[in-house]
């Protein structure tokens, strides 16, 4: 019994992979390691950053009603934060991921967002681990945004809670040159 349920988990987690229909060698810009990454990138993990530049970030749902986030050519940019914790060697589903989403148009340039006005830019936190009821998307409902955009960098502070599941994510100070 176990065996099968570990099975239909596996082919559940790779039949919902989202795809990325941007063309990534025009149009992102990434910054590999945040600048605040011993303060604001929980310990024991990697943090990464993207822009996706002329993007739009489209919230679909599953079978299940859940949402998953597909990255589309559009007018604004998303915003994509990566937090990843490596399995241990030889696990095909060892490895713990969150991530955070959120689209902006390209020509905000101050912005400033709690709670229900979260919606306003699709702010999506994702869990993505072999840990069964918690993994997936979740729409932030509860926390703040703050952004500044100048010519040369976007400067971004966000504060979350999901009630929904447990999470390392809290906060994301970043200094994001474009």
């Amino acid at each position: 019994m176990k065996v099968y349920t570990f099975l239909s988990a596996l082919i559940l987690v790779c039949a919902c992979k989202t795809q990325n229909t941007v063309d990534s060698s025009k149009e992102i810009a990434v910054v590999s390691e945040p600048q605040n990454k011993k303060v604001y990138c929980p310990e024991g993990g990697n943090c990464t950053v993207k822009l996706h530049k002329n993007s739009s970030l489209v919230l679909k749902k599953d079978t299940t009603d859940r949402y998953y986030p597909v990255i589309e050519k559009g007018e604004g940019i998303v915003v994509e934060f990566k937090f990843l914790i490596k399995g241990p060697e030889g696990t095909a589903d060892g490895d713990y991921s969150e991530t955070i989403h959120f689209e902006i148009n390209k020509d905000t340039e101050t912005l400033s967002l709690r709670s229900e006005a979260l919606e306003q830019v699709d702010l999506l936190f994702g869990k993505h681990c072999f840990c069964r009821g918690e993994a997936g998307y979740y729409k932030v409902k509860k926390g703040n945004l703050t952004l500044q955009k100048s010519k040369d960098e976007i400067n971004i502070d966000i504060s979350l809670s999901i009630p929904e599941v447990s999470h390392k994510i809290f906060n994301i100070k970043e200094k994001i040159r474009l």
